[in-house]
Order: C-alpha cells, then sequence, then structure tokens
C-alpha cells in the first residue's frame, strides 16, 4: 500500500493500526487490531474471506484521500501485477471500539482529476518495487537470479528458441518459450550506421570511409550480448585542385608508425533511462597496407533491465596516411549511433 497521506495522517485510529500492520505484514499488531469476526469482500473479484486471505493477498493500493470520520479511504488500486489501475475505495466498519470489524472494496472512490493522476502514478511506482523485490528473490534451477525480461538462448530438442524470464500463464516466474524461433544460432539481430555503405568524409587530400555496426548474440552461458565494430578504411588522393580531381586511392605506402592511419572517437553506451552505462576513449589503427583500422568492444547484457539502449560513436577524427609536401591528412568524422532493445 502506498500512502500519499501518512499513516499519520489517517485520522480513524483502528484504521491507521489497520493499514500500518497491512503495510509493514505484522501479524501480531493486526491480531490486536481486528475483531476475531473480521471480514472483507472485494467486489469486483466477488472475493471474501478473513484475515489470513488479506494479509497473503498482493494487491496493490495508493491512498490518495479519507473520509471525514476515517472509515473510507479512496485512491487506486491494482488486484493483479501489470493490470490497469482502477479507482478503489476501502469502507471499514469497527465494533464500536479500538478494532476493525469488516472491510469492504469498491470501485466508487470519489477523487479530483489531480488526487486521481497522483494515485495511479503512487501505484505504478508501488508496483515497480514489488516486481522488482519478486525478481530478486526467485531464482532458476541454476540457483540464479534474474532481471524482468532477461532474454536467454535454449535449445528445445536441437532447435534454438528466444526464452525470456518472466511469468508464465499460472503466475510463477520460469524461463518461458517466446515462440520466437533462432534462424540464426550465434547472432539475433545485427544493426549498422549507416544502414547501408559506409559513411565517406573527406578533406582535400586526404578521406576515410567507415561504419559501425552491432551484432547482437549470446554469450557462453546463452546470455545476451553485444558485438559493436568499428570498420574504417584511409585513402589519399594522387592528385588535388580547386576543382576537387583526383583519384582516391586506398593506402599503398608502407608508413612510419606516427604516419599510420588511426581513428580515435569516445563509444559510449546508454541506457533506457539516458543514464550512462560506459564510455571510453578508443583508437582503430591501421597495421598493414593498405591499413584497415577495425575496434571491437563486447557488452554483457545479462545484467542489464529490459529496456532500449543505445550505442554511440563521437567526436571522431581519422589522422595519419601518405600524404603529399604540406597537405593535412586529418579528416573530422560524423557522429553515429545504433539504438537495440535488449530482453525479449
Amino acid at each position: 500500500m502506498a500512502l500519499m497521506l501518512a499513516v499519520e495522517d489517517l485520522t480513524q485510529q483502528a484504521v491507521r493500526a489497520f493499514v500500518y500492520a497491512l503495510n509493514t505484514r505484522d501479524g501480531e499488531i493486526m491480531h490486536h487490531t481486528v475483531h476475531r469476526g473480521f471480514s472483507f469482500t472485494v467486489k469486483a473479484l466477488r472475493q471474501s474471506g478473513g484475515i489470513k486471505q488479506l494479509m497473503s493477498s498482493e494487491a496493490l493500493l495508493a491512498v490518495a484521500a479519507q473520509s471525514d470520520d476515517g472509515l473510507t479511504l479512496a485512491g487506486a488500486m491494482k488486484y493483479a501485477p501489470f493490470a490497469q489501475a482502477l479507482p478503489a475505495r476501502w469502507v471499514f466498519t469497527t465494533d464500536g471500539g479500538d478494532r476493525v470489524l469488516s472491510l469492504t472494496v469498491d470501485d466508487q472512490a470519489e477523487l479530483t482529476d489531480e488526487q486521481r493522476e497522483r494515485a495511479n502514478g503512487a501505484v505504478e511506482e508501488l508496483e515497480r518495487q514489488a516486481t522488482a523485490a519478486v525478481y530478486a528473490r526467485v531464482r532458476d534451477d541454476d540457483g540464479c537470479t534474474h532481471l524482468p525480461g532477461t532474454a536467454r538462448r535454449r535449445k528445445i530438442g536441437s532447435v534454438p528458441y528466444l526464452h525470456a524470464w518472466k511469468p508464465g500463464a499460472l503466475g510463477a516466474i520460469s524461463w518461458i518459450n517466446t515462440g520466437t524461433k533462432l534462424e540464426n544460432p550465434e547472432v539475433y539481430k545485427s544493426f549498422a550506421s549507416p544502414e547501408s555503405g559506409d559513411s565517406v568524409r573527406k578533406s582535400a587530400s586526404s578521406r576515410v570511409d567507415f561504419r559501425l555496426s552491432l551484432i547482437l548474440g549470446w554469450d557462453g552461458d546463452d546470455y545476451q550480448k553485444a558485438v559493436v565494430t568499428l570498420d574504417a578504411t584511409s585513402y589519399f588522393k594522387d592528385g588535388t585542385s580547386i576543382l576537387d580531381f583526383g583519384t582516391w586511392i586506398k593506402e599503398k605506402h608502407r608508413l612510419v608508425d606516427r604516419a599510420v592511419p588511426r581513428v580515435t572517437g569516445t563509444l559510449t553506451l546508454t541506457g533506457p533511462d539516458g543514464a550512462v552505462i560506459s564510455t571510453e576513449e578508443i583508437t582503430a589503427k591501421g597495421v598493414e597496407p593498405p591499413y584497415p583500422m577495425s575496434f571491437t568492444r563486447e557488452y554483457a547484457l545479462a545484467e542489464l533491465q529490459a529496456g532500449r539502449y543505445t550505442v554511440a560513436l563521437t567526436g571522431a577524427v581519422k589522422t595519419g596516411g601518405f600524404q603529399f609536401s604540406g597537405d593535412d591528412s586529418t579528416v573530422d568524422m560524423d557522429d553515429r549511433s545504433i539504438t537495440f532493445d535488449v530482453g525479449a
């Protein structure tokens, strides 16, 4: 239960003690708070029972308002995980003293638009907290916990399928087959920026063609991983003029180390909320003529929450390469990014 009203703000003593005991799952306090003939009814579910059933329920309630006598609470409620938040009214009766005799839950809550919006937001946040707590304690056959939506490659017979760590039809969290057959058992999805061809950048006498690519695949334990690669090729012009005549030629001369073509830049991985997960300064340097330049970074994704991620190469510059006397081989490269989804 999420209280937009603090527990101490609840004006009816028995209701205040009841809410505190239910929030904390304190059976001893609840025993002294309810009448021994206590019963509850949830009209929307046509469900009723005693205090044991109520204490074991997983429904979520955000309280936004209370009646003048303190015996009615109004807010938003979810009767099941991932269900829609609905208006909810909790109506209490007491035995005339300090014990709760009954509780009736219905959808007749009277809330202002502002209260309803705040209550819906509060119950959504409550669900996120409850979901995180459940996933933190549920373990698979290997004794491991996983974040919601974690993807894994698992075989049914000899055929690999995409599985997700999520609730099944009966509500139990397990590795659930999504029904997606993995046609390529090594590569789930592939991406590139640009999507086709290379990005071409040049100066008067130097040019670089490059491409950022990402392969979403599987590690040795069949969890998701992303392999990001930068590939670049350096060219020089055999002659220059103000009309940009001349032929672009791949590097063919053996160069001293300081003149070997290289690309430097910043590679950054950001998460669904925009937070930076990883950032580093990278260098892709050629080795032998024609000095192809390549850099690869592998990201483990098993411990990341499901959602949309972005890997970006920014501030990249190509330096080095053959040049005629007085020419500048430096080329500023445009920024490149790839967006991809983690999880099933």
